[in-house]
């Protein structure tokens, strides 16, 4: 589940807590976005429980490489 930071009514901090709270969601690997680079921001988005943090604005090969990591290949 892609999640950016910066949402309406809930930000998603919020929602990622949200998710990983929910007992069929909480193994749902959780990709933050955010143009937020900051430590303090990616410290708060491993506390809710997300899985990795990009910045934007990223690159393909990065986003390929998250998906990669948390997304198995089925062949």
């Amino acid at each position: 589940i892609f999640v950016d930071i910066m949402m309406p009514r809930l930000d998603g901090y919020q929602t990622c807590a949200l998710i990983k709270k929910n007992t069929h969601f909480a193994t749902t690997p959780v990709i933050m976005l955010s143009s937020k680079d900051g430590l303090f921001d990616r410290a708060r988005g491993r506390m809710v429980g997300s899985d990795e943090y990009l910045t934007k604005p990223f690159t393909k090969d990065s986003l390929l490489k998250t998906i990669g990591a948390h997304a198995p290949v089925r062949t």
